[in-house]
């Protein structure tokens, strides 16, 4: 040690000098802790015998060339050689090798670096490298699942396959019980727990108390905690993980701290992947159990339409056409007479109504294929299909936008209906878009008369409610189904003249080219139409006229 005091001094790592001849003629005082001998006892040792190749040999072959025959180069930790301690421990090291001479002699200057940390780190970063991929593969595969039962097993099998963690079970909650049933458990906690018990408010359990708050909870041995539910248990430790409102995740160890920062992460991650998953399926169940109860209740509709169609208006029609037999005999003799009118009207109430629920019963929610729409053309060929009398229709601008032609038809042909029979034969009806400032396009229909009053105006589109002695009450209902059908809104609201008005949002609007072109309709100014139902005669379109 003495012939190499300058070699030595100062180097933080464990330093020794081999000779020619492989002989180990000093080392550091660093040299203790990575090989466990005092320098005194290295010395004179054969180098080579200090260490070892677990490998296939190469490593231990390439080391004995530098020996035999020194040259400035470094060894690789890719060599995996390990150091013989003098407590018979091995320990993985990096050689730095380089010959110097000094007196006429060749000698090797062997720097040995502890990589054990090094290893471990990088153990653990290849362990956790291969639990997320598994994670994530698993993930993938539990979103594919569609039954609880299986995506349970699947949860389970996860924690003991890749956590390694074989003591496992779901415990699902049960609403009528209000407690936590054993649901799918592994082999291996079935030999050691044997009967899964049921956690319940009223027992007191760490289950239990996960499962009422949501939040996980990690015990590391089970005797040291009062709230155990089984104080002979031979579950030591134990990661209790919520599964929302459907349960809980057991995961134990028969022996104290059995789980590291690494498995509590992984398999708080996977227990709120099996949460989403149950979310999932939960929805879908509801989903498939509403579309079941949709499907019956268009059949109830289908067959409510063809008992309106035939078994109704048939009846109806007989009872008209023998009204009018009647009444023609009788004015001959009588004049007309006051009770046949009656009569008449409520056949023709009776007619409406069959009408109108029939419309109801068969356009359903859904819509037909859409189409690009002129608002103002529409508008004017709706008016000529109602019987309008003296009333006037003003289209205020046009409007180009996507829709049901046949659907949106019915709701403007029912609010001018709705319109006449309300305000009386001279109501004027305007019609034109909504401002769209606020980037919400819309449209908008209304009146002049006295507007709907404030009492009824919550229920104006439910079925059966209306102002009008005569009237059926199902106008307003038809027009809210159109905009419910398209995906729009439709409120009632004060118009400036005090009438009613109806505001249609949430519209799709087109560019006006998509519009086919409409005999008679002037997309730039404002159309005055008058007219009693023809709609060729009470077309009368002026420019810039209200």
């Amino acid at each position: 040690m003495d012939r190499f005091p300058e070699a030595l001094d100062g180097i933080p790592d464990a330093v020794l000098i081999v000779d020619a001849e492989g002989v180990v003629r000093a080392a550091n005082e660093r040299a203790e802790s990575v090989l466990g001998y005092a320098p005194d006892d290295i010395e004179g040792r054969e180098f080579e015998t200090l260490l070892f190749d677990p490998g296939d040999g190469a490593a231990g072959r390439e080391l004995h060339r530098y020996v035999v025959d020194p040259e400035p180069r470094s060894m690789s930790a890719s060599l995996d050689l390990c150091a013989r301690r003098a407590d018979g421990a091995e320990l993985p090291v990096t050689l730095s090798l380089g010959p110097f001479e000094k007196a006429g002699e060749t000698y090797l200057v062997v720097t040995l670096v502890d990589v054990r940390e090094e290893r471990a780190e990088q153990a653990e970063l290849h362990r956790r490298t291969q639990t997320l991929e598994a994670l994530h593969e698993a993930t993938q595969d539990l979103l594919k699942t569609t039954d609880r039962e299986v995506a349970a097993a699947a949860a389970v099998e996860y924690v003991e396959e890749v956590l390694g963690h074989p003591i496992a079970g779901i415990w699902l909650y049960d609403e009528e019980r209000d407690a936590l049933d054993p649901h799918v458990w592994t082999d291996a906690a079935d030999e050691v727990v044997g009967d899964h018990p049921v956690f319940a408010a009223d027992d007191r359990s760490i289950s239990w108390q996960v499962f009422e708050s949501g939040k996980p909870e990690y015990v590391a041995d089970i005797r040291t905690d009062p709230d155990r539910y089984n104080p002979d248990s031979p579950i030591r430790s134990e990661l209790v993980l919520p599964l929302g409102r459907y349960g809980i995740i057991n995961v134990g160890a028969t022996e104290p701290d059995a789980f590291d920062d690494s498995d509590l992460a992984v398999a708080r991650i996977w227990a709120a992947t099996v949460t989403m998953v149950l979310v999932r399926i939960e929805r879908e169940r509801q989903l498939r159990a509403r579309e079941d109860e949709v499907a019956r209740e268009r059949d109830r509709l289908e067959e409510f339409a063809s008992l309106v169609s035939h078994d109704l208006r048939s009846p109806l029609n007989v009872a008209a056409g023998n009204l009018d037999l009647v009444r023609e005999r009788l004015r001959e003799d009588h004049g007309e007479i006051p009770e046949i009118d009656a009569v008449a009207r409520s056949l023709d109430r009776m007619e409406a109504l069959v009408e109108d629920m029939l419309a109801l019963a068969k356009q359903g929610t859904a819509i037909d294929e859409t189409e690009a729409v002129s608002l103002s053309a529409l508008a004017e060929e709706c008016w000529g299909n109602v019987d309008t009398e003296r009333a006037e229709l003003a289209v205020v601008g046009d409007l180009a936008l996507r829709a049901d032609r046949s659907r949106l038809q019915q709701a403007l042909e029912n609010l001018f209906a709705n319109a006449v029979a309300h305000v009386g034969a001279d109501v004027r009806v305007e019609v034109g878009p909504l401002d769209d400032a606020a980037g919400d396009p819309g449209f908008y229909v209304a009146d002049d008369g006295p507007g709907v009053p404030a009492e009824v105006r919550d229920q104006a589109f439910d079925a059966g409610v209306s102002t009008d002695p005569d009237g059926t009450g199902f106008g307003l209902k038809i027009v809210a189904e159109v905009a419910d059908a398209h995906g729009w809104s439709v409120e009632l609201v004060d118009a400036e003249s005090g009438g009613a008005r109806f505001e249609f949002r949430g519209i799709e609007t087109v560019d006006s080219s998509e519009v086919e072109a409409v005999e008679g309709a002037d997309t730039d100014g404002t159309a005055d139409v008058s007219g009693t139902g023809d709609a060729a005669e009470a077309a009368d379109i002026d420019d810039g006229e209200d």
